[in-house]
């Protein structure tokens, strides 16, 4: 049985009201990803803890950025679809592209959105090396995101090309993760982004804190970047290996 009533109260706490369509869909979301992932690999979280630790944890992204009628979001690396397909069921205004250079993800996610009626989702299958230098995404997105993923430096790199000048890029890290952001500093001014802003964004009903790192994209990313996937990782390995490739 779905809990209906955790997920609308953690929801509430972050300032959100979900209504019954919405949770309906929340509980369709949950229900596809664990068939799924009987022969997929999408998630190691366990069923009971689907609410908090994928849904709410999605939705603290609110503490950083304010969704809008029409904002075009990015998810790059997005996987199960985490964090950006749970804040477009909550704001179903905002238009969303999930990128992976994965193919599973997408076999998973194209017929979950059509399920859902959630619409307006664009799903990119690349690297993000390459669909940053298409000029149909390139500096398009109003809102850039990525949960985990990498080093904050590898990821400046796959992300701030995307975002818009005047648009964000959040990305989400634990507090423990802290020293990765002046670690990149230099390579987030580099690529356009301002002084990163760190936001904590504790998950309800958890113990869990998210570190929200935002940067306001304030110039245009230089023509050279991103570079080659394998150049940037050798460079980011200096710091700390990243967990995942995108």
């Amino acid at each position: 049985m779905f809990p209906y009533d955790l997920l609308r109260t953690g929801a509430e706490a972050l300032g959100i009201a979900l209504d019954t369509s919405q949770l309906e869909q929340f509980a369709l979301y949950a229900h596809r990803l664990y068939e799924a992932n009987q022969h997929m690999n999408l998630t190691s979280v366990p069923p009971e803890e689907v609410v908090v630790r994928h849904f709410l944890d999605s939705l603290t992204l609110v503490h950083a950025w304010k969704p809008s009628a029409g904002a075009q979001v990015l998810d790059v690396g997005t996987g199960a679809g985490f964090p950006a397909l749970p804040l477009k069921i909550a704001f179903p205004q905002v238009r969303l592209a999930l990128l992976d250079s994965r193919r599973d993800p997408f076999l998973f996610l194209r017929p979950l959105c059509l399920e859902m009626g959630v619409t307006d989702v664009e799903f990119i299958h690349a690297r993000a090396e390459e669909a940053a230098r298409q000029t149909r995404w390139r500096e398009e997105f109003d809102m850039v995101t990525a949960r985990a993923v990498a080093h904050l430096w590898a990821l400046a790199e796959w992300t701030l090309p995307f975002a818009r000048v005047g648009g964000s890029v959040v990305w989400m890290k634990r507090p423990s993760q802290q020293e990765e952001v002046e670690q990149a500093r230099g390579q987030i001014l580099r690529l356009g982004g301002a002084e990163p802003e760190m936001v904590e964004a504790p998950v309800p009903l958890s113990d869990v804190v998210n570190l929200l790192v935002r940067s306001v994209k304030v110039a245009t990313t230089p023509a050279q970047y991103p570079r080659a996937t394998a150049r940037v990782l050798r460079e980011a390995r200096r710091f700390r290996s990243p967990s995942e490739d995108v």
